[in-house]
């Protein structure tokens, strides 16, 4: 395990700086993918934090669409006298790519297609002001025509998510406690498709990978929960 402070808590370090709660509705927050946190842990000093995120994603030959919503778990707290992270999950709903398989047919059900964004096997929260950290992303492609196996990026050869504080941290309700930030990347490469079967090559062409730093985006709205440990 890694010890490092997650974003929420750089969030909350800056709360000062932040606008006092809003009228805003608060979510309700699933704490259901809670990890469970190192046996040596003191649960008062562990919580556990969901980040709910709504936005958009651009890559490739690929038009800014929406994302898909996307919730992240994970825990944090202190171990040994210093700060300490377990990942728990990520949660994204699949959303529809305009024009399809092939582009510009989406209409007929056997070339329409979706996208959606998974956890690549690694996840480090640590805050640097504004630079949040680094998520590794996968996106599964979803057709009936592509097999279930077949995804943009993998575990060997993630989606390197290093996404940047653009406002916020907002205070949107002190009871509960709930954030609200935006976020952003625009740095990151987008590899080729694999696991497609014998439709590889064309779902490179349609997204237009490899697509190289500078030509994609991914912008988040995110809404944090929070949850001590110690209620659990």
């Amino acid at each position: 395990m890694r010890t490092l402070r997650g974003a929420a808590l750089a969030a909350l370090a800056m709360i000062g700086l932040a606008t006092t709660a809003s009228a805003d509705p608060v979510p309700t927050f699933d704490f259901a993918d809670c990890p469970t946190i190192p046996e040596a842990a003191d649960p008062a000093q562990w919580r556990c934090e969901v980040l709910m995120s709504n936005g958009t994603v651009k890559f490739g030959a690929i038009a800014e669409q929406p994302s898909g919503a996307m919730r992240l778990t994970f825990a944090e707290g202190q171990l040994d006298g210093q700060y300490a992270q377990v990942f728990g999950a990520l949660r994204a709903e699949p959303t529809r790519v305009p024009g399809g398989l092939v582009g510009g047919e989406d209409r007929n059900p056997l070339l329409r297609m979706d996208i959606q964004i998974e956890y690549a096997g690694y996840a480090d929260f640590l805050s640097v002001g504004d630079q949040m950290g680094e998520q590794h992303l996968k996106l599964r492609v979803i057709s009936p025509l592509l097999p279930n196996t077949c995804t943009i990026g993998s575990d060997e050869d993630p989606i390197r998510f290093k996404p940047v504080r653009t406002s916020g941290p907002d205070v949107i309700s002190t009871n509960p406690r709930v954030l609200r930030f935006t976020i952003e990347d625009k740095t990151f490469a987008v590899p080729r498709a694999q696991g497609c079967g014998v439709l590889n090559r064309l779902v490179d062409k349609r997204f237009g990978l490899p697509a190289p730093a500078g030509t994609n985006a991914i912008t988040f709205t995110t809404l944090v929960g929070l949850k001590s440990y110690q209620q659990s």
